[in-house]
């Protein structure tokens, strides 16, 4: 039995210097802080830190934490507020109110909101807030948008900090590139009162599991251009804008994949083309292949077209549900295991596209999916034009399924031992 009023020894943060900035807390200190990092550096979480230690100043700061988009407050840095609060040892001076964590020794709050809400209503009042914490920054939509944000924190006689945080992409299109940076670096010219802080997993290795770090270095040979950008954080300069990059083109699969599903996305009219691809999952890696992709197809000949092929009928397919009509179509066609495709934001859903490892397969490079995956490319604005339908299809077969379950959820066969008849 363990005795009692024993001491327990506080934590130690190893606080990855890189960040130090985020802890100033004066008058004079500078309005943003740009702190741009790759997976493992540890920005949000000294951010979080950071952000607690505010509530105790004596300017009584109240703090807004803001994404493009939040839908619950657990889509939020909440867990990591709460996080930093535990690391900290002070859970008895905080409670939590609906969007809210309140220090209730100091009356501080920190709160947690959509720029814009799930209906696209823009974000009202940022009045009494001294500083903002901007997550995933490189979602907001424009500058504009972020200078609303911006002019809404003017509190007199406090210090005001505005901390964004992301992880670069593509340079071109980007306002937050473009109104910071030259080329990929830090442009001192742009906001005078700005700290540029870029970390990568090596500046936090000491916070870090030995296998999380051997893996992120294991990318750089794997995967270099993810490595370089997702890693190592840095600006993607490519001129052509293109949204995939660093997908290989292959002849043939050559082994027996762990599962197989498909995607499907529909032609509604005009230029769009129904696309059905099959994607293959294998040691981490996603195959594509375009089954066909034509325009103006009947849900009959949708159906006809996947027998032709050899779909078999137990397939698991997730596909496009905007007109629920032509699912239920296919399903009397035979085909039991077409299902709703997970959706959502479009951006979104393709930066968790750009983590993957993926291969087309198509010996000719002829089919829709390889000029899709070619040609598609932001425009002049940095915008995202019309999505190709053998992509939309590859996203949601990729996107919608779930390597552990799918691997068996097809044909699942269970195995009874045989009844003999005999003696005891």
């Amino acid at each position: 039995m363990a005795k009692r009023g024993k001491k327990i020894e506080p934590k130690i943060l190893e606080i990855n210097p890189v960040f130090e900035p985020l802890f100033r807390d004066d008058l004079e200190q500078p309005r943003y802080y740009n702190a741009f990092g790759g997976r493992g550096s540890g920005k949000s979480f000294v951010a979080a830190v950071s952000s607690v230690q505010l509530t105790y100043s004596k300017y009584k700061h109240n703090i807004m934490y803001l994404r493009q988009t939040m839908t619950t407050i657990e889509d939020s840095s909440y867990k990591d507020i709460m996080d930093a609060i535990e690391f900290l040892g002070k859970q008895a001076d905080f409670k939590t109110i609906k969007n809210r964590i309140i220090n209730k020794v100091t009356g501080s709050i920190i709160s947690f909101k959509g720029i814009r809400s799930t209906t696209g209503a823009k974000l009202k009042s940022l009045s009494g807030f001294t500083t903002l914490v901007i997550e995933e920054a490189m979602d907001v939509e424009s500058f504009e948008e972020f200078s609303t944000v911006d002019e809404g924190i003017r509190v007199k006689g406090k210090p005001l900090k505005i901390i964004l945080l992301y992880n670069p992409g593509i340079a071109l299109g980007s306002w937050l590139h473009d109104e910071w940076f030259i080329k990929g670096q830090p442009n001192p010219d742009s906001f005078g009162d700005t700290v540029f802080m870029h970390s990568t997993f090596l500046d936090n290795e000491k916070n870090l599991n030995p296998s999380v770090v051997q893996r992120y270095k294991d990318l750089e040979f794997k995967r270099p251009k993810y490595y370089v950008n997702t890693i190592l954080a840095e600006w993607t300069l490519d001129g052509e804008g293109r949204v995939y990059d660093g997908w290989e083109v292959i002849a043939k699969l050559g082994e027996k994949p762990e599962f197989t599903v498909y995607g499907l996305d529909f032609g509604y009219g005009g230029t769009d083309s129904t696309s059905l691809i099959r994607v293959d999952y294998l040691e981490g890696a996603w195959y594509l292949t375009e089954m066909f992709s034509q325009p103006n197809m009947r849900m009959g000949e949708v159906v006809s077209k996947m027998k032709q092929l050899g779909i078999p009928l137990d397939a698991r397919i997730y596909a496009d549900y905007a007109v629920p009509l032509f699912l239920t179509e296919i399903r009397l066609g035979g085909y039991k295991g077409i299902k709703k495709c997970k959706k959502g934001k479009v951006t979104e859903k393709v930066k968790l596209m750009q983590d993957k490892k993926i291969f087309v397969i198509d010996e000719s490079k002829d089919s829709s999916l390889y000029f899709g995956y070619t040609t598609w490319a932001k425009n002049e604005k940095g915008k995202l034009p019309h999505e190709p339908d053998a992509l939309a299809a590859s996203r949601y077969g990729i996107l919608s399924c779930n390597p552990r379950t799918d691997k068996t959820s097809s044909r699942r066969v269970i195995k009874r031992k045989p009844r003999v008849k005999g003696y005891l």
